[in-house]
């Protein structure tokens, strides 16, 4: 038997069988048994923390998404009425913009009414083309800055004077002084006077007309001449019945 002598360090062999082993110092002791339990996993951590916060975190950005205002599809004559719908889905108890009803889908019900006998061909692609651009210009405005337009809804007059300044690049740049003059009678009557003749209505049409080029009116009065001969030519077809020749 060696004696080891005071001072001095153990041996190797001592050492390896005093300190514990990995195993042992990974190894988790249950408080109420103190027995081993299974070795701890580094990302249990991480995971319980990731799972607490995705609880936490979910709920609210699901709210959030929620309360954005939904992408409408367009070039649908329910536009407005989906859009008003969607407002008050997400604003319970708030006054929706009256551009929407009051209107958006009252003019678009009202052109969509109009048919052959109403407008020329060129006049209902026309109708077609500007139903569509104007309420793109409002689908662009809500997908640029979804939050701004969700406020910007929350103030009609706001929100109207908007919807009203989009107007006129949607008529000109639908073609509108590309049509003769008998089209766009029938389209500067169709909306009441009382739309027309408030401040936002008054300023559209300025802006209109100040974009009418002086080619602009020489297309309007070719057009025009098109459509009047073609009026002419059907009264005298029907005024003069030609006789039917015997062979």
């Amino acid at each position: 038997m060696r004696i080891q002598r005071p001072g001095s360090s153990p041996s190797r062999t001592q050492a390896a069988q005093t300190e514990p082993t990995v195993a042992q110092r990974n190894t988790v002791r249950s408080p109420a048994t103190a027995s081993s339990a299974a070795p701890a996993r580094s990302s249990d951590a991480f995971e319980s923390t990731t799972r607490a916060t995705a609880r936490a975190v979910t709920p609210g950005r699901t709210n959030a998404a929620r309360n954005l205002p939904a992408e409408i599809p367009t070039g649908t004559r329910d536009y407005y009425r989906k859009r008003y719908d969607d407002f008050v889905r997400r604003n319970p108890g708030m006054k929706p913009p009256d551009y929407y009803l009051e209107y958006g889908q009252k003019y678009c019900d009202r052109f969509s009414s109009l048919g052959p006998k109403d407008l020329t061909p060129q006049g209902l692609e026309w109708r077609d083309r500007c139903l569509k651009a104007l309420q793109e210009a409002i689908e662009t405005r809500r997908m640029e800055d979804p939050v701004g337009f969700a406020q910007l809804e929350r103030d009609p007059e706001a929100f109207k004077k908007f919807a009203y300044d989009s107007h006129p690049d949607a008529y000109v740049q639908s073609g509108l002084y590309n049509l003769p003059a008998q089209d766009l009678l029938k389209i500067g009557t169709t909306p009441d006077l009382k739309d027309l003749f408030t401040q936002d209505g008054v300023r559209q049409i300025f802006v209109a007309l100040g974009k009418m080029r002086p080619g602009d009116v020489v297309d309007v009065a070719r057009e025009s001449a098109k459509e009047a001969w073609k009026d002419v030519k059907s009264t005298f077809t029907d005024l003069i019945k030609l006789p039917k020749l015997p062979w």
